[in-house]
C-alpha cells in the first residue's frame, strides 16, 4: 500500500515538472521571437498596401503612436480609418529613416478617436466633450437664428437629420466649448461634387465649357474618354462636374407677420348706348376695401428662402367702380 503511494506521489511529481519545464520552454521561445520580431526589418501596410519598411517593429510602433498622440488623444483611444497593421519584412526589403517613413504613413492615414459628435445627414458634424454639452450646442444653433425674428411661429427646427452619439472622428472637428462648437459648425461649409451633363451649344469651346463647370481642361478630358474635345458639335453631350459649398447644418425659422392690406376697387363696365364707341363715363368712383393678411417667412441660416400667406381676413368690402362705356355707332 504505502509502495503504491509512493509511486502516485512520484508520479505527480514528474507531470508538474514536466509542466513548469514546457512553461518555460514556452516563455523563452516567446520572449525570444518578440525579441526577434522587434529586432527585424518591419513593414507598415495601410489598406493592404506596404508603404514603408523600417529597421525594427518597435520602430513602426513609435511612428504609429506618434500619429495617434499628434492628434490629440491617447494612443490607446485614437485609430485609423484606414486598416493599418505592421509585418515583418523580407530580409532584402530597403529601410528608410523614422523621420521619412512618419511622413510618408501621416500623409496616408487618417486618425480618428472616439467622441461625442453631432450627426448631420449619417456625418459627423462635431465633436465635443460630453453629450450634455452637444445638446447645448444644438440649442445655441437654434437661439443663433431663432433671436433674429421678432415673431416666430414654432421652435427653430433642423433641416436635415440630426443626433447625437458616440462616433470615430477626425480629432480637427474636435471643439471644447459650446461656443467654438457652434462657430465650427455656420463658419465653414464643406464641398460637394456633383455630375451633370452639358449640351454642347453654337459657339462654345471646350476650354470655355470646363472654364464654367469649375474644370481645368485635361479633367474635363477625363470625365470625356473617347471624345475629341476640338472637334466639339452643337448638340454634343459632354459629362461634367460642378462643385458646390455645403452647409454643416441648416437652422430653419418660421416667422409670422401681420399687415394691412388696401384691395383696389374692381371695375364694372355698363354699356350705354347714349355714348358713342370708344367714349366712357365715370358713374361711381368705388371705394377700396381693406384685409388683414398672416405671412409666415421662412429663413435658412438667417437667409430668406420664400414665403407664404397662411391666413386672410377682409375687414372692408371694396365698392366696385363702375364706368359707362359707349356702344353707340357713329354715322
Amino acid at each position: 500500500m504505502e509502495q503504491e503511494l509512493l509511486i502516485q506521489r512520484l508520479r505527480k511529481q514528474l507531470l508538474v515538472e514536466r509542466i513548469i519545464f514546457g512553461v518555460v520552454v514556452l516563455v523563452a521561445a516567446i520572449a525570444w521571437s518578440v525579441g526577434h520580431f522587434s529586432n527585424s526589418k518591419s513593414l507598415i501596410l495601410v489598406d493592404g498596401s506596404p508603404v514603408v519598411c523600417v529597421s525594427t517593429a518597435r520602430d513602426a510602433h513609435d511612428i504609429l503612436d506618434t500619429i495617434k498622440s499628434r492628434a490629440g488623444g491617447s494612443s490607446r483611444d485614437v485609430s485609423f480609418k484606414q486598416d493599418v497593421r505592421i509585418e515583418r519584412a523580407p530580409g532584402n526589403t530597403t529601410t528608410v529613416s523614422r523621420h521619412k517613413a512618419f511622413r510618408t504613413v501621416a500623409g496616408l492615414v487618417s486618425p480618428v478617436a472616439p467622441r461625442w459628435a453631432i450627426i448631420v445627414d449619417g456625418k459627423p458634424a462635431v465633436a465635443v466633450p460630453s453629450e450634455e454639452m452637444a445638446g447645448a450646442v444644438l440649442e445655441a444653433a437654434r437661439l443663433r437664428f431663432g433671436k433674429l425674428v421678432p415673431n416666430l411661429a414654432e421652435a427653430p427646427q433642423f433641416k436635415e437629420n440630426v443626433t447625437v452619439e458616440i462616433a470615430g472622428v477626425d480629432p480637427a472637428i474636435y471643439k471644447k466649448t459650446v461656443e467654438e462648437a457652434v462657430e465650427f459648425l455656420f463658419s465653414q461649409s464643406s464641398q460637394t461634387s456633383k455630375e451633370g451633363v452639358h449640351i454642347v451649344k453654337n459657339g462654345e469651346l471646350a476650354g470655355s465649357i470646363a472654364s464654367k463647370s469649375g474644370l481645368k481642361l485635361a479633367e474635363l478630358a477625363a470625365l470625356n474618354p473617347g471624345v475629341n474635345l476640338n472637334r466639339l458639335q452643337i448638340g454634343d453631350k459632354l459629362r461634367i462636374k460642378t462643385t458646390a459649398q455645403s452647409k454643416k447644418l441648416t437652422v430653419v425659422v418660421r416667422d409670422m407677420k401681420e399687415r394691412t392690406e388696401t384691395i383696389p376697387a374692381p371695375v364694372q363696365s355698363v354699356s350705354s348706348t347714349s355714348l358713342f364707341q370708344g367714349k366712357t363715363y365715370l358713374i361711381s368712383p368705388g371705394q377700396p376695401g381693406k384685409r388683414k393678411i398672416i405671412v409666415e417667412s421662412i429663413y435658412e441660416n438667417g437667409r430668406l428662402v420664400g414665403s407664404d400667406t397662411v391666413d386672410e381676413q377682409v375687414l372692408k368690402t371694396p365698392v366696385p367702380r363702375r364706368i359707362a362705356v359707349g356702344i353707340k355707332a357713329r354715322r
